[in-house]
C-alpha cells in the first residue's frame, strides 16, 4: 500500500480493500471536492503540517458544535453556516471539515484494523480485516464524538496517536462484546480452559486481581491440565467434563514436577489444584466478558492519555524502534533466533516447535523446555528494549511491571514482522534463483487479459501456479533447514504452515505484479 506523504491526500482520500486480507492490496481513492480545498488551505498556509490542520478541523467541529447548542438553548430555529478562516482561506461548511477529518484518520482505522486482527487470531470464527477496518470506521465516525475528549494543551498527544489508542480500544470492545461473550456462554468450564490462550489467562488472572507472584503458578497448573485432559479429536470439544479423581491427581503430580524442575518447593495437593483451577474458571469467565466501554460513555474514561505501550505502539513503524528491535533480535543466540522464526514466522506452536527442533537441540525436544526458553527470551528482549528505548526517549516514563508487561505486546508485534520479512526474504531468494518470477508474470497475465480481479483462491488458480507452489515447499523446506542448520526433513510435520506462508507471499507477488502491470 502506498503511504500517504502529502498532506493534501491525507485529507482528501479513503482507503478501500481490494483483496481484505492482503494489506497492500488497499487503494487510495480521492475525494474531488475534499482534494480542491485541501489545496486551497495549504496554499494559503504552506508552512503548516498535517497535525495543524486536523486540529483545525476539530476546532471547528467543536466551535460549530457549541454554536448549535447556544443556538438550541435560545430557542432559535434558523440555522446559519458557520465559517472559520485561517489567514487568506476558510472551510465552507462543518460537513467539509469533518470529511477532511475522516480522510485523515483513515490510517489511524487501518492500524487499529492490524493490531487487532493479529489479536484476536485465536478466534474459531476469524473476521476480515476488512471487517475490523469497518468496525474502526463506524468508531471513527463522526470524529468529533472519537475525539470528544482531545485535550489541546496536553503536551505529549496528538490527534493520529490519540485516535490510535480509542479506535484500538474501540475495536476490541466490539468484538468482546459481539463475538467473545456469546463464545463465552457457550464452552463448558474446563472447555474455556482449553479454548484460553496463555496470554488471555496472564490477563484473565491480573483483571481478578491475583497477586503477580502467584500468576506462574496458576498458569503452571492451567498447563499441566491442557497436557492431561486432551479432547478425543483435533477441535476443542465445547462440553468437555470436569477432570475426574485420576486425572486430578495426574494433574497434581504433573505440577509438583514442574515445581521441582524450576527448584521450588511448593507442593500442591489435588485439593489445592482443584481450588487454582476452579479461580482459573472466574478468571476466565470475567476477562470473556470483561467491561467494555461504548464510544458514548468514553466521556467517563479518565486513563484515554497515553500509556507507555500507547506511545511505543504509535511508533512503532518507525525507523527507530524497527531499528533497535532489529539489532536485538541479531545479537540474540541462534537457537532464540529459530525459536521466534518459527514462532512468529511460521506461526508454529511451541509442541509443533519441539518436536521440530528436538533433533538438534536435545534441551528443546519438550514443549516446557521450548516455554522455558521462549519465556528468557521474551525476558531479555524486553529488558533490552525498555532500557534503549527510555534511552532514546527519557521523557517518556515506564512506571511499574504493568506499563512493561504492556510493552511486551508492541515488541511481539515488531518481532513477528520482522520475523516474517526474513522468511519473505528467502523465498524471494529462492525466486530468484528460478524462473518462478517469469511463471508469475505469465500467470498476471493470464488473469488481466481474464480482467478478473486479484481476488482469487490459489485453490481456484490454474496449474502453472500449483507447480509453482509444490517446488516452492520444497525448495523452501530445503533451504530453511540448511539456515538453521536442522536435519534433513524435519519440517516436514509442519509443512501444512509453510503452505500457508507461501500462499501468503505468492498472494502478495500476483497483486504487486498485477499493479505493476496496471501501470
Amino acid at each position: 500500500m502506498k503511504k500517504r506523504e502529502d498532506i493534501v491526500e491525507k485529507f482528501s482520500t479513503f482507503l478501500s480493500f481490494g483483496n481484505a486480507n492482503i494489506v497492500r492490496n488497499l487503494i487510495w481513492h480521492t475525494d474531488p471536492e475534499l482534494e480542491r480545498y485541501m489545496k486551497h488551505l495549504v496554499k494559503s498556509e504552506p508552512e503548516t503540517n498535517k497535525e495543524f490542520w486536523a486540529r483545525y478541523f476539530l476546532k471547528m467541529l467543536r466551535e460549530v458544535s457549541h454554536s448549535e447548542s447556544k443556538e438550541a438553548e435560545n430557542k432559535k430555529y434558523t440555522r446559519t453556516q458557520i465559517q472559520v478562516n485561517t489567514g487568506k482561506s476558510s472551510v465552507r461548511s462543518s460537513s467539509i471539515a469533518e470529511r477532511h477529518l475522516s480522510a485523515y484518520l483513515q490510517e489511524a482505522c487501518l492500524w487499529a484494523s492490524q493490531k487487532n486482527y493479529q489479536r484476536f487470531k485465536f478466534l474459531r470464527h476469524k473476521y476480515s480485516l476488512e471487517e475490523y477496518f469497518q468496525i474502526a470506521n463506524s468508531g471513527a465516525n463522526p470524529p468529533a464524538k472519537l475525539l470528544k475528549n482531545f485535550n489541546f494543551e496536553h503536551p505529549q498527544t496528538n490527534i493520529e496517536g490519540y485516535a490510535k489508542t480509542a479506535l484500538l480500544r474501540f475495536v476490541s470492545n466490539t468484538i468482546y462484546r459481539h463475538d467473545i461473550e456469546a463464545k463465552r456462554d457457550k464452552f463448558s468450564d474446563y472447555a474455556l480452559l482449553k479454548d484460553l490462550t496463555k496470554k488471555e489467562l496472564l490477563e484473565a488472572l491480573a483483571f481478578l486481581g491475583i497477586n503477580n507472584k502467584e500468576i506462574p503458578l496458576y498458569c503452571l497448573v492451567w498447563q499441566s491440565l491442557d497436557e492431561i485432559c486432551q479432547p478425543n479429536d483435533s477441535l476443542v470439544n465445547i462440553n468437555i467434563k470436569s477432570p475426574n479423581e485420576t486425572q486430578l491427581t495426574q494433574i497434581a503430580f504433573r505440577y509438583n514436577q514442574r515445581q521441582n524442575q524450576l527448584n521450588s518447593s511448593t507442593a500442591a495437593s489435588v485439593e489445592k489444584i482443584q481450588e487454582m483451577l476452579l479461580t482459573c474458571i472466574k478468571a476466565a469467565r470475567d476477562y470473556r466478558t470483561k467491561r467494555f466501554f461504548p464510544l458514548e460513555e468514553y466521556d467517563t474514561i479518565s486513563d484515554l492519555m497515553p500509556t507507555p505501550w500507547d506511545t511505543l505502539l504509535q511508533e512503532e513503524a518507525s525507523q527507530q524502534v524497527q531499528s533497535i528491535i532489529s539489532q536485538l533480535f541479531s545479537n540474540m543466540p541462534e537457537a532464540g533466533q529459530i525459536i521466534f522464526k518459527l514462532l512468529l514466522g511460521l506461526n508454529l506452536t511451541q509442541i509443533e516447535i519441539a518436536a521440530v527442533l528436538k533433533s538438534r537441540y536435545p534441551e528443546l525436544q519438550k514443549q516446557y523446555q521450548v516455554a522455558r526458553h521462549l519465556a528468557r527470551y521474551n525476558k531479555n528482549l524486553l529488558q533490552e528494549l525498555t532500557n534503549q528505548w527510555q534511552e532514546i526517549n527519557p521523557e517518556i516514563c515506564i512506571n511499574d511491571d504493568k506499563d512493561i508487561e504492556q510493552i511486551k505486546d508492541a515488541m511481539i508485534e515488531c518481532l513477528q514482522s520482522l520475523c516474517q520479512k526474513l522468511l519473505y526474504s528467502t523465498l524471494d531468494k529462492i525466486e530468484k534463483q528460478s524462473n518462478y518470477s517469469k511463471k508469475l508474470s505469465t500467470l498476471t497475465n493470464e488473469i488481466n487479459l481474464l480482467k478478473q480481479p486479484l481476488v482469487l483462491t490459489l485453490s481456484e488458480a490454474s496449474n502453472t501456479l500449483k507447480d509453482i507452489k509444490i517446488n516452492l515447499i520444497t525448495s523452501f523446506k530445503q533451504q530453511l533447514e540448511k539456515n538453521m542448520n536442522l536435519t534433513t526433513n524435519s519440517l516436514d510435520v509442519v509443512e501444512i504452515k509453510i503452505d500457508y506462508l507461501i500462499d501468503e507471499w505468492i498472494k502478495n507477488k500476483l497483486y504487486v505484479a498485477n499493479k505493476d502491470e496496471l501501470r
